[in-house]
């Protein structure tokens, strides 16, 4: 499944707005096997430049007949890298034994709000072995505060022999805050541009016009986004 238009899901907006949206990455992308240079699928995160991080998810299909060769990291636009998984089940403390969990298919959201280690979700008779809501082994509250725009980047590399994977999709779920509602173009200060383009958004109905917010769009938005404006940026 390949999706790489943004969709946005949710706004509101006060003082702050806040935005959840989902980017994807082109994918269907071959891990080179036995590579610690694995296969690094960039993900655009195209929204306004005073967007700051307010959480992250990442949601990963992969097809792989032997999980516990994999190793996956994500990269932010500031160089920010955490790592998502590491070899799941290496070290062994059991089962499945010294190479890792054994056994296919990742599908899986990894989340600093699961309850569930990533990397002890192997679970014999599985398919796929590692899947539902999980924690990521370095938490992703590493990206809060950062700006989201810009290019992202999954690396998915496969550090062992035998066994081969493709990655068949790859998206992050991104809420960010604008700590400057009424900056509509994002540029640190309030001027005639960001006036158009609110009429611009409210003329389309866009979410980030709603500045009442009530999902309509009347007199409320306006004088919302005219209170704020006149009030300035922090």
């Amino acid at each position: 499944m390949n999706r790489i238009t943004p969709i946005i899901l949710l706004a509101t907006l006060a003082t702050s707005s806040a935005h959840a949206q989902e980017f994807c990455a082109l994918t269907n992308e071959f891990i080179p096997d036995d590579s610690t240079i694995g296969v690094s699928l960039p993900i655009s995160v195209d929204v306004s430049p005073n967007e700051s991080i307010a959480s992250v998810e990442l949601a990963l299909n992969i097809a792989h007949g032997w999980v516990g060769d994999l190793v996956v990291t994500l990269e932010s636009p500031d160089g920010t890298t955490i790592t998502i998984l590491d070899r799941p089940g290496i070290p062994s403390s059991g089962f499945p034994g010294p190479f890792g969990c054994g056994g296919q298919g990742v599908d899986a959201t990894f989340s600093d709000s699961a309850s569930s280690p990533a990397e002890t979700a192997c679970t014999p008779n599985q398919f796929p072995i590692i899947a539902g809501d999980l924690v990521p082994l370095m938490p992703m509250s590493a990206f809060i505060g950062e700006h989201a725009a810009g290019q992202w980047i999954v690396k998915v590399s496969d550090e062992s022999s035998y066994d081969f994977g493709i990655v068949l999709d790859a998206c992050l779920s991104i809420t960010t805050n604008i700590d400057c509602a009424p900056d509509l173009t994002g540029e640190g200060d309030l001027n005639f541009l960001d006036v158009s383009a609110f009429l611009s958004a409210f003329a389309n109905q866009e979410p980030i016009a709603d500045f009442a917010p009530d999902n309509n769009f009347n007199f409320l938005d306006v004088s919302a986004f005219l209170e704020q404006f006149a009030s300035g940026c922090p």
